[in-house]
């Protein structure tokens, strides 16, 4: 048995596909290992531990050894050089690793160590093939020294690269412009386009849309905040095979200049983005709404991520969120921020009737036929009641993901849901995997809600639910909020609270010092209630559990109390009809 056991073993372990998933899980040093057990291993081995590079350093060294240059009176000087002059023996041995190479990343940490030109031009002098890694496909070049260094990412540019990612750094003896013509001649087949940088898109604006007409299969192209201009987005209209265009708003993406996008007014033109799927913007709400209703707009958006730069009356929301349900019948993922940039966060002590989105603002989100996923991030909280809540759930049974402003700015003012709005959402979503809402879990209804859940008929509980985020929303006492929620959530469900904004409460402005003062005191209450929603997301798997133990034994006594019935109505038949008790037993 154990030479069959082991023979089956070792075909297993032949298999290339199967060693390379294996050694996916190892790390470099348990892989070079592998590298050094059978020639078989070695091969498969070898491409694991070289597919991605992310130390030039340490692979320029399997040419000849670097170090660090001195003077003569033997001070370090700030820049590496080999420490011999490479030879033909030197390059046979390095291709038969760099053939391996699929992904190069050149990040600032590691950058740093490599300084100087003295490698490089080493490099270029003595390499016995124009492209040293022939089988590369990403190229990420994030280098922070400066913006002279982007010429070196030249060595590793050509047409079998698809995807490129970069770094953007001005400087005057080497044009950005000049760079761009030599990404579109070198890589003309790239497929995925990141720029990253921190200055003015207007800048570069000419440049930049010449580089995207010089490259027709982009589908995919990511951009700082701020730089998606009226030009660039026509520019981008015109690419057929463009997929996915999106901003970031990470810190290491950058930033452009607010002002850029002030006045965006696109004039799109017919057939306009062919195959785009996935929009990202930042823009004024009504340019986006006026874009979505013009003559020649994107038809067939899947996904559309929209953050306004200041804040809007209801009304223009409701007709935003009316343009995209007229204009975009495919949409499946709707996200609406406004997350205080550059508008601040104003904090006030009241807030007008008229600010804030009612139900019939969201309204029209009803005629989205294919929703799956829905977020929306606004700055004071939403006027919706039970009955909107109710509504809404019923209509929108497909629902997956949805965002209802669980962190908005706070007020005195004490949320009009309660915990009872999660009922209709476990009642009607069944596919619902997050769900945020901004809620009142102190309320006095919580003892009402949790015996409704109890009564209920059939019982009503959350299927898929993973996450449930309630931002600020207000708790007094985390007991009796973890015991309602254990009859709702399944083992896995997790409860997320705090806020996500950008440099998160430092972010608020007030408008007084009155506010100032009241701002102060809300968050010593936010900070308790955060600590008190942590406590629910503790205790919560533990009741979950001792409630599924106690559902699946009262079903289980259930079924033996129907099976009782059953005989006892049995023997009481036999005995109307006049049969005769002989001991025998009942088999059902």
């Amino acid at each position: 048995m154990s030479s069959i056991y082991g023979s089956t073993t070792q075909r297993v372990l032949a298999i290339p596909e199967i060693l390379e998933l294996v050694f996916s899980f190892l790390c470099a040093k348990d892989n070079a290992v592998c590298a050094r057990v059978c020639k078989g291993w070695s091969e498969v081995a070898l491409d694991t531990l070289w597919r991605e590079v992310d130390d030039l350093r340490r692979f320029f060294g399997l040419l000849a050894p670097v170090e660090t240059a001195v003077d003569s009176t033997g001070t370090p000087e700030y820049y590496e050089h080999f420490r011999r002059p490479l030879e033909p023996a030197d390059w046979i041995r390095f291709m038969r690793y760099a053939t391996r190479v699929r992904k190069l990343l050149v990040l600032p940490a590691e950058d740093s160590h490599l300084r100087g030109h003295l490698v490089f031009d080493e490099i270029a002098r003595t390499r016995s093939t124009l492209n040293i890694l022939p089988k590369l496909s990403s190229l990420t070049w994030e280098s922070g020294l400066d913006g002279e260094r982007l010429r070196l990412s030249l060595m590793f540019m050509h047409e079998n690269v698809k995807s490129f990612t970069v770094r953007l750094i001005r400087s005057e003896s080497y044009s950005l412009g000049i760079f761009f013509q030599e990404i579109a001649l070198r890589m003309p087949k790239l497929t995925l386009l990141d720029l990253r940088f921190t200055f003015a898109v207007r800048d570069i604006e000419q440049e930049l849309c010449a580089l995207f007409k010089a490259l027709p299969q982009l589908r995919k192209v990511i951009l700082p905040k701020f730089t998606l201009t009226s030009k660039i987005i026509e520019r981008l209209s015109k690419s057929p095979k463009l997929q996915v265009v999106q901003f970031e708003f990470l810190e290491f993406q950058g930033s452009g200049d607010v002002s850029d996008v002030h006045n965006w007014l696109p004039a799109l033109e017919e057939d306009t983005f062919p195959a785009l799927n996935d929009l990202s913007i930042s823009v004024h709400l009504p340019h986006m709404t006026r874009f979505l209703n013009a003559e020649y707009t994107p038809a067939n958006l899947q996904c559309l991520y929209v953050h306004t730069l200041y804040t809007v009356p209801p009304y223009q929301v409701h007709d935003f969120f009316d343009a995209a349900a007229q204009n975009c019948p495919l949409l499946k993922q709707l996200y609406l921020d406004f997350s205080g940039d550059p508008s601040p966060l104003l904090f006030r002590t009241s807030l007008a009737g008229e600010d804030r989105i009612t139900w019939n603002t969201l309204r029209p989100l009803l005629k989205f036929s294919k929703l799956t996923d829905f977020e929306l991030h606004w700055d004071t909280p939403l006027a919706l009641t039970q009955d909107d809540v109710e509504q809404l759930a019923m209509c929108m049974p497909a629902i997956e993901v949805l965002m209802l402003n669980s962190e908005p700015i706070p007020t005195l003012e004490t949320p009009p849901l309660t915990l009872r709005a999660l009922i209709p959402f476990a009642r009607h979503c069944p596919k619902i995997r997050e769900l945020a809402l901004y809620i009142d879990a102190s309320a006095n209804d919580l003892d009402a809600a949790t015996h409704e859940l109890r009564d209920a008929l059939p019982s009503v509980r959350f299927r898929a639910l993973r996450m449930l985020s309630v931002g600020l929303s207000r708790i007094t006492v985390p007991e009796p909020v973890a015991i309602f929620l254990s009859l709702l959530c399944p083992p896995e469900c997790r409860i997320g609270a705090g806020v996500s904004w950008p440099n998160g409460p430092q972010a608020l402005e007030p408008e007084d010092a009155e506010a100032r003062a009241t701002l102060a005191d809300i968050w010593t209450h936010a900070m308790q209630w955060h600590t008190r929603w942590m406590e629910v997301d503790r205790m919560l798997p533990l009741l979950t559990k001792v409630r599924l133990e106690e559902h699946s034994r009262r079903a289980e006594l259930e079924r033996e109390v129907e099976g009782l019935r059953v005989r006892a109505r049995l023997l009481e038949e036999r005995l109307n009809v006049g049969v005769p008790q002989d001991g025998g037993c009942i088999l059902l």
